[in-house]
């Protein structure tokens, strides 16, 4: 089979992990940080080719350009910014394509990243996202397609353990980063107001525990926890969750982007609307673990068929193929 050549920047490595993982190519990563791969977060990929400056970027060696946007690209001088704009100029002459990790702030906000956008191609992570950055407008790349397009992401499911339920914490975790200027998009007033009646663990650099070093404890981490809460409203399909849900944990999450599509509530997760219904929700299953075993299972077999690396793959080929990039 045929590999594709693919150059790419770093940017959301636990998303272009899964990437690495899934498409038949091999990425080459232009230079536009001092670190190319974190092996913290994530092993480095067999099809990892290694860095190159964006002078020695010759487009005959490359059959594709993946390029990455978020809400808080709408920075002149940011790093977001500044990658995406090094990797557009480094790449004018090789087809390239967006994947889109955010969903717009405001009306503002949204025209001032398709400004950074023009006729690309993108992918979202959520049809919700798709919907909002398109605004209703139908609007049309440079390949005569519609502009916005969704593929939910995949995984190599079997990465993922689970443990039966007295090998497992009796406990509830989130997973939530970002700063002052993403306190809503990731839910953190949320997060913070249920940690003064419920015993949250919550990870980050926020939060009242460390970061895991490495994959590995992240992995035996969700393994060994029952209950997961996904606070973000905004944020199209947040790996973690997923992650959490493959481990077998018992998912409680917030509505948005889609997830009523992902999660039957009551069977293979709960979804809660407002505080009190998190709170009474969260309380109850640990009185329960037994109940929040069982859905987390559930979960578990849904999520191994919905989001595997097979799905991923094979949507992700599909839309190249539409630009000319593939042949199947």
């Amino acid at each position: 089979m045929r590999r594709l050549r693919i150059l790419d920047y770093p940017w959301h490595q636990v998303h272009s992990y899964r990437l690495h993982k899934a498409l038949p190519a091999d990425f080459t990563y232009l230079e536009t940080r001092t670190f190319l791969w974190n092996v913290a977060q994530r092993p480095v990929p067999m099809n990892f080719a290694g860095g190159i400056a964006a002078q020695d970027v010759n487009p005959r060696d490359y059959d594709l350009a993946i390029l990455h946007l978020d809400q808080w690209c709408d920075g002149r001088h940011n790093l977001r910014a500044l990658s995406y704009r090094i990797m557009n100029l480094s790449a004018q002459d090789i087809p390239r394509i967006i994947i889109m990790h955010g969903t717009p702030d405001d009306a503002e906000n949204r025209l001032t990243i398709l400004r950074l956008i023009d006729d690309l191609p993108v992918v979202c992570n959520s049809e919700q996202a798709a919907a909002e950055w398109d605004g209703g407008d139908e609007r049309i790349d440079c390949y005569g397609l519609p502009q916005f397009r969704t593929i939910i992401h995949g995984y190599t499911v079997d990465e993922f353990g689970n443990e039966p339920l007295e090998n497992r914490r009796q406990e509830i975790i989130t997973i939530c980063s970002g700063g002052n200027w993403s306190r809503i998009y990731h839910g953190i007033p949320l997060v913070e107001r249920l940690m003064r009646d419920v015993p949250l663990i919550w990870y980050g650099p926020r939060g009242n525990r460390d970061w895991l070093s490495n994959y590995d404890d992240y992995r035996q981490m969700l393994a060994t926890s029952l209950i997961y809460f996904s606070p973000t409203r905004r944020a199209p399909m947040p790996g973690a969750r997923t992650e959490a849900m493959l481990s077998g944990c018992c998912i409680v999450t917030v509505p948005g982007n889609d997830v009523e599509t992902y999660i039957d509530h009551g069977r293979t997760g709960l979804i809660v609307n407002t505080y009190i219904e998190a709170r009474n929700t969260l309380l109850a299953l640990l009185k329960w673990p037994d109940v929040a075993y069982k859905v987390g299972q559930l979960g578990r077999e849904a999520a191994r068929k919905l989001f595997c690396a097979e799905l991923f793959r094979e949507e992700w080929l599909r839309v190249l193929e539409g630009i000319g990039v593939w042949t199947s």
